[in-house]
């Protein structure tokens, strides 16, 4: 059954192909807007939102590979498929590489078109209702980028292969590692956590293969390691990436065979466990500097989440923080607090190096500031995060000031006699800043590209090159 919604952009600078396909997008009961340049592209897409966008190649402006990282920022889940007549090998290689989802050679031939379109809203379509259907836990945001993580833990969570989480410190890791156990059919197992960064060597392998009565001093009694008691279940071992080498090698040896031998003991244990991994290290780094085992992480790769850091997770931070205020004055036994909108402004600006964890501590240090304040606003914040709104307000400042050159719509004239200008005179003066003013926004716009200058100001090339000669500009990238 196809997806009952599907909205599709075609941006193409062919107006018989455009009518085409969209005749044909139409036909199958599809939204369908055409654009004839990169630059409309991106603006229709600030204020509307596709599923698919049909690029072609070769655009008046230049390659539409040069477009692709603009409008996956202005649109994050949209599927970019390549138009073009162009069937070079290297082309193909550079569109993939560039993040398309599929590569279209003209002439198309329409059955393999819709074919695309319907495999594609297929697929998005089927990826809503599995991470709709997800218990979340803690997970906090409704981000495009926190959704493709979702996704994927949705898909990781009904296969059976190991799972490494990637993600710098406080994304979430252990919250994403423990919704896995939930959402998989291992729930209503054991779920058990090893910090491998407080694992001491010494005691590593009796914690987790256990060990035999008398094996060493104080081995009163057999006692089952962490291997055994996941049997069934998740064994979760955060920052893997610090687990000792030796421990490394016995750890891949119960990933191959799902046995191992406890301490002093002759008898084999079996024990069906998954292994969800998690680290803040770049694991290919270590191998290559053989500081982990190459071997083992190639195991480790059966199902990669790779976390964003809360930076990239546009609209979250407003959403985690309007979760957490209410939690965080219940623990500190205090009413529910007004939110000022500035507040809120500030800490979307800032960085969050340490991510959610830093965001949330930032909120409890707010709290405390505002004890005997029935509000928060900016002056509880620290004083980094109000620095960074006030960096903000001097770019933005500088911004307006760059892209906004005064034209001369109020023309100073001295009122003195002896200084009076000619009519003449100050005729061509304001005919010179106008068409300074003008040329420098037509620079900015065509993005270097003198067909794009030429369409956008109506200008022959030899009568664009005279004017921006005259007034020293150039089309070219600093």
């Amino acid at each position: 059954m196809e997806p009952s919604v599907g909205k599709i952009l075609l941006i193409d600078d062919d107006p018989f192909q455009c009518a085409a396909i969209e005749s044909i997008i139409k036909k199958m009961g599809y939204d369908c807007h055409c654009v004839y340049s990169g630059i409309e592209g991106f603006t229709l897409l600030k204020t509307s939102h596709f599923d698919i966008i049909f690029l072609d190649l070769n655009l008046h402006e230049g390659s539409g590979l040069m477009h692709i990282p603009r409008l996956t920022e202005l649109n994050p889940e949209v599927d970019i498929v390549m138009l073009t007549g162009e069937s070079d090998s290297d082309c193909i290689s550079e569109a993939f590489a560039a993040g398309v989802k599929d590569y279209l050679v003209k002439p198309i031939k329409e059955e393999r078109f819709r074919t695309v379109i319907q495999n594609l809203l297929r697929h998005k379509a089927r990826q809503k209702n599995e991470t709709g259907s997800l218990v979340r836990e803690e997970i906090i945001g409704d981000s495009a980028a926190l959704n493709e993580c979702l996704e994927r833990l949705g898909i990781a969570a009904k296969a059976s292969g190991n799972v490494l989480i990637t993600g710098e410190t406080g994304t979430g890791k252990e919250l994403f590692a423990r919704a896995l156990h939930t959402n998989s059919d291992r729930k209503d197992n054991r779920y058990i956590v090893v910090d491998c960064t407080n694992l001491p060597s010494t005691l590593a392998e009796s914690l987790l293969f256990g060990h035999a009565k008398g094996s060493f001093t104080g081995a009163d009694q057999d006692r089952k390691g962490l291997f055994h008691l996941a049997h069934g279940g998740t064994l979760f071992l955060d920052e893997i990436g610090d687990l000792d080498l030796g421990i490394q090698k016995s750890l891949l040896r119960v990933l191959q065979e799902k046995t191992f031998r406890p301490l002093s003991s002759s008898k084999e244990v079996y024990s069906d466990f998954r292994l969800v991994a998690a680290t803040n290290r770049n694991l290919e780094e270590m191998v290559e500097r053989g500081e982990f085992r190459s071997d083992l992480y190639y195991r480790l790769q059966t199902n990669i989440i790779e976390l964003p850091p809360l930076r990239e997770r546009d609209g979250d931070v407003e959403l985690l923080t309007r979760h957490y205020l209410p939690i965080l004055c219940k623990d500190n036994d205090m009413e529910e607090k007004e939110v000022d909108p500035q507040f809120i402004d500030t800490l979307q600006l800032y960085d969050w190096p340490g991510n959610v964890r830093e965001l949330v501590n930032v909120l409890h240090v707010s709290l405390q500031k505002a004890r005997f304040s029935n509000y928060l606003n900016i002056y509880h914040l620290p004083q980094q995060l109000r620095m960074r709104r006030v960096f903000e307000d001097m770019e933005e400042n500088e911004e307006s000031v760059q892209e906004c050159p005064v034209a001369p719509l109020s023309y100073y004239l001295p009122s003195a006699p002896e200084e009076f200008p000619a009519m003449k005179a100050a005729r061509q003066e304001a005919v010179d800043a106008m068409e300074q003013a003008y040329l420098q926004r037509l620079v900015q716009l065509s993005d270097a590209s003198v067909a794009m200058a030429c369409k956008l100001s109506g200008l022959s090339r030899a009568r664009l090159y005279e004017l921006l000669s005259k007034h020293n500009l150039s089309l070219k990238k600093s």
